[in-house]
């Protein structure tokens, strides 16, 4: 087993808290006193690496071309290039740009009035920028575009899968895409992170392919395509099923290795492949009497999806609470995970879940994107603030 370490935002979004403390108050219950229960391990039901494929090379340099070593403030047809290592800032307009091995381009609020090319470059970010004809960026370390708008200016000879491509990018670095409008085909492959929220694709396919981790969020496209990333969460999308060179399709999920979607909006096109978020949970009983978990939520929320357990000390499933586990026992405890209506902040780090007892004892844990096992933190039961008798 390959382990994966992602790197995230430390932001984390918060949609409910239920008031979970670790206090009891006036408690006379002995009977919760007994109960000891814990968690113990826990992981994505089918953690896996991304499945590997070929990245395409970028385009060479453009000649003839101005080098740039330091910041362009005045607007130029020529062509820009950006030697290796160097460090380029462009705030005007200019002509095509080729960004070399190991450099650095930050372009904001201008037009590149051709092609850009990302060649084994340290970062590329975008604020606010114009493209007017084709972007590859081929094994980039860093990319970050965000409220720019990219087409292929009729160019439909740009063809990666499929033609009319506005966007190829493609090798093991972090993709963030936010808030851009485009028109033509956008295809990420074999990104480490892949982060794509608030887009318009207009009648175009966005696909996401062979990521380690990929969040796609709250993008309007013609067609979504998902294949053969190792975790994809994916919520809030609007598919418009009308990417002429994919009639009838709108979301077609392929073969992820774990697969996290809800809340989208397909207004045409048929869906193939599914799409099911579960995570696996170990819990153990430690106490002195039985333990009966009443009670699940995850993100927060009351649990949505189905939910399955077992003994480990037994064959038998059962798809329902409560989760009864003898003295000196364990079970294995899966639920579907789907993403929260209405999320607005990005990236996520974690699953957060919670189990309550019928004595009011809960146990939480979060489980980590990126990790194997996924529970990086085990976690001992404690008590809600409650009030005996009555406790039941």
């Amino acid at each position: 087993m390959v382990l994966i370490v992602i790197i995230l935002s430390s932001i984390v979004y918060i949609w409910v808290v239920p008031a979970f403390q670790s206090a009891e108050v006036n408690g006379n219950n002995g009977v919760a006193y007994s109960e000891k229960f814990s968690t113990v391990w826990g992981n994505f039901a089918t953690f896996a690496p991304s499945i590997p494929e070929n990245v395409l090379g970028a385009d060479g340099r453009f000649s003839p071309d101005t080098t740039c070593t330091s910041t362009i403030s005045t607007a130029t047809s020529s062509n820009i290039y950006v030697p290796p290592n160097a460090v380029c800032v462009i705030t005007k307009n200019v002509g095509n740009v080729y960004v070399s091995p190991g450099a650095n381009l930050t372009a904001t609020g201008m037009t590149i009035t051709g092609r850009l090319s990302g060649d084994n470059s340290a970062s590329i970010t975008l604020r606010n920028v114009h493209i007017t004809d084709w972007t590859i960026l081929s094994n980039v370390v860093k990319v970050n575009i965000s409220g720019s708008s990219l087409n292929t200016s009729g160019d439909t000879g740009n063809c990666t899968d499929n033609c009319d491509s506005a966007l190829y990018e493609g090798g093991r670095g972090t993709f963030i895409f936010q808030n851009n409008t485009v028109s033509g085909m956008v295809e990420s492959e074999v990104s480490h992170q892949a982060v794509v929220t608030g887009n318009t694709i207009n009648g175009g396919r966005l696909e996401i392919e062979s990521a380690d981790f990929g969040q796609i969020t709250n993008n309007k496209v013609g067609v979504l395509d998902l294949d053969q990333n190792g975790i994809v969460v994916i919520s809030g999308n609007t598919i418009y099923g009308n990417d002429p060179s994919y009639p009838g399709d709108g979301i077609l999920f392929g073969l992820n290795r774990w697969c996290a979607s809800g809340n989208e909006i397909v207004l045409a096109g048929t869906q193939t492949g599914v799409c099911i978020g579960n995570i696996e949970i170990d819990l153990t009983n430690t106490g002195s009497i039985p333990v009966k978990l009443v009670a699940a939520y995850m993100s927060n929320i009351p649990l949505q999806g189905p939910i399955s357990w077992k003994l480990l000390s037994s064959g038998t499933v059962h798809t329902s609470l409560p989760i009864t586990i003898p003295v000196g026992q364990s079970a294995n405890v899966t639920m579907q995970w789907t993403p929260p209506v209405g999320v607005g902040t990005l990236p996520w780090t974690d699953i957060y879940f919670l189990f309550v007892s019928s004595h009011n004892n809960f146990v939480d844990g979060h489980i980590y994107f990126g990790y194997n096992p996924a529970l990086t933190v085990t976690q001992q039961s404690r008590p809600e603030n409650q009030v005996c008798p009555p406790c039941y």
